[in-house]
């Protein structure tokens, strides 16, 4: 299984520090991860402090070819 996360930071929550915003929205994926199977295909948004959709995480099979 791959696990992938991406977040864009070009907006006003990460003018600041971005790493500070970055590490929060990391806490607040592995919160809502912790504890539940992760299946093929399941995928979530991931938000700044503002509520803005700044990116998504993605879960999935990869089969060696």
């Amino acid at each position: 299984m791959r696990f992938t996360l991406s977040i864009d930071c070009d907006n006003a929550a990460f003018d600041e520090i971005h790493g500070d915003e970055v590490a929060r929205i990391l806490r607040d994926t592995a919160r809502r991860l912790e504890g539940s199977p992760l299946r093929d295909g399941e995928s979530g948004a991931l938000r700044d402090i503002n509520g803005n959709e700044v990116g998504q995480w993605l879960a999935e099979e990869v089969t060696e070819s």
